[in-house]
Formats: structure tokens, C-alpha cells, sequence
């Protein structure tokens, strides 16, 4: 079976990042269904109506979002209307709605929002508890086209309250489940040639489909692994039989699945022990503490975290030794080992992690280029240091140092 996406919207093809692909591919995937291409088309009366007859002729299932506005540029009502050769008919309850959701924010509905009330012949109204666009399913003999608004807050229950147990009794039963096993700081080329072996085992039996896949982002490789069948149980027992198999090869690389980071799991992994954190970060700027208290609970073990940009802010607030920064500059082992300490000390953790180096793009040195960091980690035991070179604009840089001391810290947690 054919499914297919058109979004809809200029802005789209300029300026603006479109997440609707993936946000209706994975609601889509919950209930055995994959897309099968998506397309995006700006905002031209001719060129609508052109992708709509496509997409009719190949496709089984035709999703839209966008273009259901009120607007001169929101096109997709009129453009379905003249391709399926049915009237757009006026409803008097979506426009006393659309007034209501006006009203509900003391705001007097513009005369445009008027276009909003109207509805394909036929078709079954979704109704929208978030915005004003109201959806629609179209039903064609063996054709299904739903449309959708743009605004992903809108779509997305749209989608799962009505578009779902739609699609759930137009098409056979069908059972998905998805594994994703998250490794940092791999090459993706050195992951695929371990696990290969078990992507190249025959794994569709019993009516099984098995799909594989790995995608390499800021220095984090994903496995992915999608199995689809007709039995539930079929399906469960294969994706922990495969689990199992990346872990044998995998073992400690694997620093969680699914929707683990790995600030949650190393907030995990405090919890587990009954200790504390305390960070100290210069070239991330704040970044590894928000993503530590972005996770709920994370009070339980993370204490505090201070930003010291500058020599003076590292000598007077966390006791690094000005000699070490004359010797060896901010950017270096020994000034990211005394900043791990010094947080330690001030916070009474048990645990300090600390990061110096040099985001760019300007700031590089001979012997110090962009994307150098250090990195310290102590305990009121011991501390180690290390030093990596990242590529990649200001913002990755910072990114993948965050990652890498708490993928480092995981590494000490798991001893």
C-alpha cells in the first residue's frame, strides 16, 4: 500500500524547517503503516492541483497538511475542490466554533476566517480543539485524502484521535514495533561493520518485514531496527531477539535506547548510586547544565553549575591556579582538571565535570585549533583528563563537548 504526504506551504521550500514528515511518519508507524514518499509544494494554485492529481493516481492513502488558513495564500481547499469536481459547502456549525475558539481569547474574529467554515461535499469533518482550521477525510472508493492544517500542535491530535482509528478500519491489522540503540562517539562506518552480521541474518520469517537502519548525528550513532507482522507477539519476540544480539556485540558502547539521552541516563546512574553532580563549563557556556535540568527529577542529583568564561571568573570562583593558566592556558588538561576540582570542592558533590576549549570560529591558536576541548572529571577519590578535537560550526562543537564529559562521566559511573 501507497502513502503519501504533500505539504503544503512556501515558506517551507524558503526559510522555515518542516517537521511534519516525521511527526506523521511516526504516528503512522504506531499503527503499522510507513510513508511512502513526501513531497513539498509552495503556495501556486497550478502546482497544488498538479501534485493532488499525482498523488490520486499512485497512492492508495494521500495526507496534506497546510493551506487550510484563512489566508489568500491557503490554497488546498480550493485546489481538492477542483480536482475531485466537488462543491465546497458552507457550515455554519465550524464557523460558530471557529467564532467560539475567537471569543475564547477576546479577540473579534477577522472576515477572513469566514473561508475556514467550508467543506468538501462529502467529506467527514475533523474538528480542531487547538487553532481554527478544521480537518477532512475524503473517502474514494479506494482512495483515502485527508487534510490536514500546517501548525504541528494542531495536526498532531488530529492524527491521533481521528486520522488513526480511521486508517485502523480501512486497512488490515497490522503490528509495529520500533528499537532504537543510541552509541556515542563511534564512527558510523566502524558501528555498521560490527553489527552487520546481524542486519545480514534472515530475520522476515513468519510473515515478519525486519527493517534496519543507522544514522550518524553529532557525534551519536542510532540503530534502529522497525519490525512489522500480523502477530503481536511474533513481532515483540523478534526485536528482543535482536536487541540481545547488538548488545552482545555492542556491550557498554550502547548508552541507552529509544528515548534515553544520555543526560538521562547518567542522571539514572547518580540516582542508582545516591550521588551527586556539579559541573563547571567555560567554550559550552551553560549548555551540559541545561541539559542535565532538563530532565524532571534532576534535582535529586545535580547540585549546581557555573559558567567561568573568563581567567578571572575560573581564579575567583572555582580556585584554578592563575600559575596553571600562565603555564598552560584555559584550554588545557591541567585548567579543566582544576576546574572539575574546584567545582567538587565548592559544591560538595561526589561528583565535578568540567570543560574548556575553543568553540570558534575565531579564538585558535598554533597549537590549539578550533573544536580543542578539555575535558576533567574528578570524585573525591581521583580525577582524569582528556582532550578531543571536534569539527563542525560554533554550536555543534558545543553540543558534541556536552555529549562527550557526560558520556565520559556514564563511563566512570558504570566502574
Amino acid at each position: 500500500m501507497k502513502i503519501e504526504l504533500i505539504c503544503f506551504g512556501s515558506e517551507l521550500l524558503r526559510d522555515k524547517t518542516n517537521t511534519n514528515v516525521h511527526l506523521i511518519a511516526e504516528h503512522l508507524l504506531s499503527i503499522g503503516l510507513s510513508l511512502t514518499r513526501a513531497t513539498t509544494v509552495g503556495d501556486d494554485q497550478k502546482e497544488v492541483e498538479a501534485c493532488l492529481k499525482e498523488a490520486l493516481k499512485r497512492s492508495q492513502i494521500i495526507l496534506t497538511c497546510g493551506g487550510l488558513g484563512p489566508t489568500f495564500d491557503d490554497l488546498t481547499r480550493e485546489a481538492v475542490s477542483k480536482v475531485l469536481n466537488k462543491s465546497l459547502l458552507y457550515s455554519k456549525e465550524i464557523m460558530k466554533k471557529i467564532e467560539q475558539r475567537f471569543q475564547s481569547v477576546g479577540i473579534s474574529m477577522p472576515e477572513e476566517n469566514n473561508r475556514q467554515a467550508y467543506v468538501l461535499q462529502g467529506a467527514k469533518v475533523i474538528l480542531n480543539k487547538v487553532g481554527t482550521a478544521p480537518g477532512q477525510i475524503i473517502t474514494l472508493k479506494n482512495r483515502h485524502l485527508i487534510l490536514l492544517p500546517g501548525p504541528p500542535q494542531e495536526l498532531s491530535p488530529m492524527m491521533k484521535e481521528e486520522v488513526l482509528p480511521y486508517l485502523r478500519k480501512k486497512i488490515p491489522s497490522c503490528f509495529v514495533e520500533t528499537s532504537v540503540l543510541h552509541i556515542f562517539g563511534k564512527p558510523e562506518s566502524e558501528i555498521d561493520e560490527k553489527i552487520r552480521p546481524v542486519v545480514e541474518k534472515n530475520w522476515n520469517k513468519s510473515g515478519l518485514k525486519v527493517i534496519f537502519g543507522i544514522l550518524a548525528h553529532h557525534s551519536i550513532v542510532d540503530v534502529k531496527v522497525t519490525i512489522e507482522g500480523k502477530n503481536k507477539k511474533a513481532v515483540g519476540n523478534c526485536i528482543l531477539e535482536i536487541e540481545k544480539e547488538f548488545y552482545k556485540i555492542l556491550g557498554d558502547e550502547i548508552y541507552g535506547k529509544n528515548k534515553e539521552t544520555l543526560e538521562s541516563v547518567v542522571g539514572q546512574l547518580l540516582k542508582k548510586r545516591g550521588q551527586t553532580l556539579a559541573v563547571a563549563e567555560s567554550c559550552t557556556g551553560g549548555f551540559i547544565v541545561n541539559k542535565i535540568t532538563d530532565i524532571a527529577g534532576s534535582s535529586a542529583y545535580f547540585k549546581e553549575g557555573v559558567v567561568t568564561y573568563s581567567d578571572e571568573s575560573k581564579i575567583k570562583l572555582l580556585g584554578v591556579n592563575q600559575e596553571t593558566l600562565k603555564k598552560f592556558g584555559a584550554v588545557s588538561e591541567q585548567t579543566a582538571e582544576e576546574l572539575a576540582k574546584g567545582i567538587l570542592k565548592k559544591s560538595d558533590s561526589d561528583w565535578g565535570i568540567a570543560v574548556t576549549g575553543i568553540a570558534g570560529p575565531t579564538g585558535a591558536a598554533k597549537l590549539k585549533p578550533v573544536g580543542m576541548v578539555c575535558f576533567g572529571i574528578a570524585s573525591k577519590n581521583n580525577s582524569l583528563t582528556c582532550t578531543k578535537i571536534f569539527h563542525g560550526t560554533r554550536l555543534e562543537i558545543k553540543e558534541k563537548a556536552a555529549l562527550m564529559v557526560l558520556e565520559l562521566l556514564r563511563r566512570q559511573l558504570l566502574k
